[in-house]
């Protein structure tokens, strides 16, 4: 009996999706934020499906460092090395760091995006779902923390878009969502496309504080946040955690920039 209720919601979901996109295209048309070309479903949010699937077969070509994501220089084609590592982020607070793909394309129309709408896709959640899966050690993970923003920030923007992305793995995944340990408690200038890691570094020195130690203490964590830049913040930030008493903690972010310049905060 629960599996034919199981598979009659499932049809009426899908049924029920169709009538979403027909509407979507027919009646309220949207434009790719990429290309120009139509949006013809839902379920991809500011960008359409061919441009989703450019950022695809770029997320399966990338060579990455086996601990903190960066993009590593290519190898020749016929050398296979598993395991590479960047030599960039051996000291980092924080033990890896995967993102769902490079800040271009439909991914970073989704981050703008998400600055003013907090709504994370279909398409994008599935995809945060794989990256998490791809995390070393996520079966170790006891919960989430979003990068939390100054409560000034907080208050202009009306919702922190790193605890709505926080909330989407969470509901994948199962596991807590903790926005109350950990608090930010210096407001940095915005970071431009201009600013390089020192000083991205300097401006993020003890912009955060723990303040109930007790919900991370020994605990393994995982911070999420929607652009890797530098690095800057997820290092400042896992610091503190492991200062105030966590045991480990990794980083998932949406995207991660390539190029180090980024037009975003």
């Amino acid at each position: 009996m629960l599996d034919r209720f199981n598979n009659f919601a499932a049809a009426v979901s899908r049924v029920s999706a169709s009538v979403c996109d027909a509407a979507l295209t027919i009646i309220y048309p949207a434009t790719c934020r990429v290309c120009g070309g139509v949006i013809e479903s839902w379920r991809d949010g500011a960008a359409c499906a061919k441009c989703w699937q450019e950022i695809e077969q770029k997320r399966a070509a990338a060579d990455l460092c086996a601990r903190c994501g960066g993009p590593l220089p290519p190898l020749p084609a016929d050398i296979k090395f598993d395991g590479r590592q960047c030599g960039q982020c051996d000291d980092f607070a924080f033990r890896f760091a995967r993102a769902c793909g490079p800040y271009e394309g439909a991914l970073r129309e989704s981050v703008l995006n998400l600055k003013h709408r907090p709504h994370i896709p279909r398409r994008l959640s599935e995809m945060l779902r794989r990256t998490f899966a791809a995390l070393p050690d996520n079966d170790r993970i006891e919960a989430i923390i979003p990068v939390p923003l100054h409560p000034e920030r907080l208050a202009e923007r009306g919702f922190n878009q790193s605890e709505i992305i926080a909330r989407a793995l969470a509901s994948t995944t199962g596991l807590r969502v903790d926005t109350a340990a950990i608090i930010r408690v210096k407001k940095t200038e915005k970071h431009g496309a201009g600013m390089g890691a020192p000083e991205r570094a300097r401006s993020l020195a003890k912009a955060f504080t723990v303040r109930a130690p007790r919900l991370i203490e020994d605990r393994q964590l995982l911070i999420v946040d929607d652009v890797m830049t530098t690095a800057s913040t997820a290092q400042e930030l896992a610091g503190t955690l492991i200062e105030g008493g966590a045991r480990s903690v990794s980083v998932i972010t949406l995207t991660r920039t390539v190029n180090r310049r980024v037009d975003l905060d």
